[in-house]
């Protein structure tokens, strides 16, 4: 039997640390312009979301994931490269936090639910949920994606920096995608991939029901209630609604890999 192609480029990152947002700049990069998520998502599917075992599971090339990294991860031997996106963990809890509203309607979304939900995220060392499903700890995952040997180049990018410099993300993810990208190449794959853009995406598919990252019938009563899936992407809102104390347990719990990825202390 020949040796299955190693050509699938993992866009990968913990749960809501950036992922979609990678997504859209590197379709819009290397496709052009991007009018919908039903669209981003037969293009850079969704592992989680995958239809039939016989179907391509990457006939772009690209594939989502929130999986931890090992070789239990499926098609892991067809990898041929990775962008991994990191995100400050006291937003990514926020971030989670409202986001199992959306998925659940009527979830309290009181600062006593935000305080116990605080206390599960430390149990955990993230999301329970994710790591139910395999997607481990914040810290376990950042670290499967940063510091394994892989036979295949990983792109690690910040998503405080994406917020940052677009442009220069931008960059970066295109010498790995498609190096011969212009400048223009560039700026309009970030320009069509900027938060308002994909807010104005999120509005026209919910309004047209096509089906896909931001719309999903079975989340109606919560998007009727007024709930989206781009609610902020600022950077410091998670640390804004954590008390001094949460503040400073987040912190001394992820501490050394925190230091190392550049974030700074309290």
């Amino acid at each position: 039997m020949p040796a299955a192609p190693r050509n699938i480029v993992w866009i990968a990152s913990y749960p809501k640390s950036g992922n979609t947002w990678v997504r859209f700049m590197a379709c819009n990069l290397l496709f052009g312009r991007q009018e919908s998520a039903s669209t981003l998502n037969s293009l850079a599917p969704d592992i989680h979301e995958m239809g039939s075992a016989g179907e391509d599971p990457a006939p772009s090339g690209l594939l989502k994931t929130h999986f931890v990294f090992s070789s239990k991860l499926p098609y892991v031997e067809r990898s041929a490269a990775a962008i991994y996106v990191v995100r400050d963990p006291a937003d990514v809890l926020a971030s989670n936090f409202f986001y199992a509203q959306r998925s659940a309607p009527g979830t309290a979304d009181s600062a006593a639910a935000f305080d116990r939900y605080f206390e599960q995220f430390i149990e955990y060392r993230g999301d329970p949920r994710w790591n139910q499903l395999g997607m481990g700890s914040w810290e376990a995952h950042v670290l499967s994606w940063r510091q394994a040997e892989h036979s295949f180049p990983v792109l690690r990018i910040r998503y405080e920096y994406m917020v940052a410099d677009p442009t220069g993300a931008c960059r970066e993810i295109a010498k790995l995608l498609r190096p011969e990208s212009t400048e223009e190449d560039i700026r309009q794959a970030v320009l069509n991939s900027s938060f308002q853009r994909m807010r104005d995406i999120e509005r026209a598919d919910i309004r047209d029901k096509r089906v896909g990252i931001f719309y999903k019938p079975y989340l109606q009563t919560s998007i009727d209630s007024g709930s989206r899936f781009m609610r902020r992407g600022v950077v410091g809102d998670g640390s804004a609604r954590l008390t001094a104390d949460q503040r400073l347990r987040l912190r001394s719990l992820f501490g050394p890999l925190l230091r190392e990825l550049g974030y700074p202390g309290n």
